[in-house]
Formats: C-alpha cells, sequence, structure tokens
C-alpha cells in the first residue's frame, strides 16, 4: 500500500486554513507530510508525518525539505505541495523595523521558493500540484500592511513565472488569493504596535484594527475555505488562480476600484486625515 501511498504537503498545519486542508487530505485517504511551528494537531493520526519548523530559519527549511523527501523516497507519492505558513506583519512604514519585512519575506515569500525548488523534481513524476496560499492583499496593498503586502505581491510573480515554466512538465500551480478569512493569522502580538507614536498614528491603527483586522477575524470560516480549496485542487485542470471570500465578486471589484478613489475610501476608513497638515486625498 505504501508504494502507491498518495501523499500531500502541506506547510502551516498548527490551525487555520492548513489544519483543515490537512483534516481534508487525511479524510480522502492521503498521507500527509506537515509543518507546525507551535503544537501538532495531528500527534496521533498515524498517517501524518509532522515536523516542528520556524520558517524564519533557512537551516530550518531546509531541514523540512529533507524531512519530507526522506519519507517520499520510502515509497510515498507527492501529488500535492501546499505552502500555506504565512505571517501578517505590518505597521506605519516611517516607523516599522526593516526586520519586520526580512521576517516576513523570509516566511511568505523565501519558503515558498526554497520548498517549490526542493519538490519540483517529485512533482515531475506525478505530474502533481502546487497549491499556494496568497492573499487578495497581493492585488490591493491597504495602509499599515506594506510588509505582507509587499510579500504577498511578490508571491503573485512568482507563482505566475513558476505556473510558467512547469506548465510544459505537467505540473499545475495554484494560486489562491483569501479575502476576509478567518485564520490565527490575524492574531498579531500586542507588543508590536509599542514603538508606533499614538500621538500620530494611534487613531488611525485603531480605525484600521476596528474596520480591517477584525473584520478579518470574523471573515469566512477556515475550514469552508479549505473545502473550496480542496475542491479546485482535485479538479483536472484547475485555473491559475481562485478568489476565496464569502462574497467573491465585491472583493473582486476592490481590486479593480481606480488607486484615486481607493485611495480617498482608504484615508476615510482609517482615519487617515490628520488635519490642516494633510495632504489632498
Amino acid at each position: 500500500m505504501k508504494n502507491s501511498m498518495r501523499t500531500a504537503v502541506i506547510t502551516g498545519c498548527d490551525s487555520g486554513i492548513g489544519r483543515s486542508l490537512c483534516e481534508i487530505f487525511l479524510s480522502s485517504g492521503f498521507a500527509v507530510i506537515i509543518s507546525y511551528l507551535r503544537s501538532n494537531p495531528f500527534a496521533n493520526n498515524s498517517m501524518a508525518y509532522a515536523k516542528k519548523v520556524d520558517f524564519r530559519r533557512p537551516d530550518e527549511v531546509q531541514s523540512f525539505a529533507g524531512f519530507a523527501l526522506s519519507r517520499l523516497g520510502q515509497g510515498f507519492r507527492l501529488e500535492y505541495f501546499i505552502n500555506n505558513a504565512g505571517v501578517a506583519l505590518g505597521g506605519p512604514v516611517e516607523l516599522i523595523p526593516l526586520e519586520i519585512y526580512r521576517e516576513t519575506f523570509e516566511i511568505n515569500y523565501f519558503t515558498l521558493a526554497a520548498l517549490s525548488r526542493a519538490f519540483i523534481p517529485e512533482l515531475k513524476k506525478t505530474r502533481g500540484t502546487i497549491g499556494v496560499i496568497g492573499s487578495l492583499a497581493g492585488k490591493v496593498a491597504l495602509p499599515y500592511l506594506s510588509p505582507y503586502a509587499s510579500s504577498k505581491f511578490a508571491v503573485e510573480g512568482f507563482c505566475d513565472s513558476m505556473r510558467r515554466e512547469l506548465n510544459p512538465f505537467g505540473i499545475r500551480t495554484v494560486l489562491f488569493e483569501p479575502g476576509a478569512v478567518a485564520t490565527p493569522i490575524w492574531e498579531r502580538p500586542p507588543e508590536q504596535d509599542s514603538a508606533y507614536d499614538a500621538s500620530l498614528y494611534g487613531a488611525s491603527l485603531a480605525s484600521f484594527k476596528k474596520n480591517f483586522i477584525e473584520q478579518g477575524k470574523s471573515g469566512m470560516d477556515a475550514s469552508r475555505a479549505a473545502a473550496k480549496m480542496f475542491a479546485i485542487l482535485m479538479k483536472k485542470n484547475p485555473g491559475p488562480r481562485y478568489l476565496i471570500d464569502s462574497c467573491a465578486p465585491a472583493a473582486y471589484l476592490k481590486s479593480k476600484i481606480p488607486d484615486r478613489l481607493l485611495d480617498a475610501i482608504v484615508a476615510r476608513l482609517f482615519s487617515m486625515v490628520y488635519g490642516a497638515g494633510s495632504g489632498p486625498i
């Protein structure tokens, strides 16, 4: 049975979309090779092979790749690589430490690139699928999310290039762009905002949290989003990208609003009119 065991590699399976996808793959008869950061929800499942990984560390990324490839060498057949692990860090560009940008890109972008490179040879053998959890933030960049949005814009470009390179080998690359999905990614540590100048950005950050972060926490249930993604991944010929949102048409329209109009909407929505010294909106 192991000689023909269908297998999926999924990153970031502690909770949210990653955990739900893992549950669906397992219930569908797949073996899964997964990463987690804090706790392994599948410790008692014999078909889930898990490794604790901190994707801020390139050495641990390579260690996870080796861990997965060693399993595949034992007869498991890699059909899906799902890059789900990610982090949403942000703050005012003027004040946020550059380390936040580096950490965000290390997790959201460089991990995707490194693991894709590691698994492409196995996926060529099975004409498998690479699934990438991107974000609507890769199309619409809101204030205070420049590290996160920048990394997701980079993911969009990476997936387009990779898809076009791998299509001739029969490897499908599917990019998911979740809008408002309730996942723990929005549970940022409160200390991250402690260095910000409350007199300048405090009111606007509070409005941002209320009108964006809190909405994200109450968005589409992660299990429902994962079920949609799984159904798409199982298609014989899935499309290159899919918007995942409880109101997909409205989310799509956000990406089509002219920049000047969107600037004005965002300024009002997030209380970014700072008084007489403010520039034009």
